[in-house]
């Protein structure tokens, strides 16, 4: 079960105000509005599903060489996929850990789950 703490999120908004006060002003003028959002998966094999469905994407951020490319999903697609994060223009790296972690231990079940099959049929 996945635990919504919005307590925490206003204290990173409210700590986003005092320490970074022209750039929170600028992310709530630019803030994006009417993005559909799923509500947060309610277990490790549902993050598995919305995972594997989002798209990746390859891209240079305007400040980086040409050279230097990113991989990896859109922040807006990845809102929309599990409901996380204060926003949909960035990618909170407590939530793509979480996600990546929650990930790895459907994968974890289900090759336990795998073995256990295959060990069954060998008897």
């Amino acid at each position: 079960m996945w635990v919504d703490t919005r307590r925490g999120r206003v204290r990173a908004r409210t700590a986003a105000r005092t320490r970074h006060p022209l750039a929170w002003f600028h992310s709530v003028l630019t803030r994006k509005r009417g993005v559909a959002v799923q509500t947060p998966p309610a277990s490790a094999g549902e993050v598995l599903e919305r995972l594997v469905d989002m798209p990746l994407s390859v891209w240079t951020y305007g400040f980086d060489h040409e050279s230097v490319r990113h991989l990896g999903p859109m922040a807006q697609d990845f809102a929309t996929a599990f409901g996380l994060g204060s926003n949909d223009r960035r990618i909170a790296m407590v939530d793509a850990n979480g996600v990546c972690m929650a990930s790895i231990q459907a994968l974890y079940r289900r090759v336990i789950a795998l073995e256990a099959e295959v060990e069954r049929l060998r008897r």
